[in-house]
């Protein structure tokens, strides 16, 4: 059977889309910012946090679609 297509599927799709953005882009700024010193203050701290959040969410809730049955 084929993979299941709705609106939960590109929710999980958008989520993971983002989270590899944001671990990027707050990784990459600590590393160019402050010479590798990680400050809690910097906005990259934020898009990284922001990152691994949206990266549970969409584990989370890719396991409770697969298991809707």
């Amino acid at each position: 059977m084929g993979e299941p297509t709705g609106p939960g599927t590109h929710l999980v799709s958008a989520l993971r889309l983002a989270a590899i953005v944001l671990l990027l882009v707050g990784f990459a700024g600590w590393m160019l910012d402050d010479g590798g010193e990680v400050s809690l203050e910097s906005p990259f701290t934020l898009a990284f946090g922001a990152g691994v959040a949206c990266a549970l969410v969409s584990i989370y809730l890719g396991i409770f679609l697969a298991n809707r049955d």
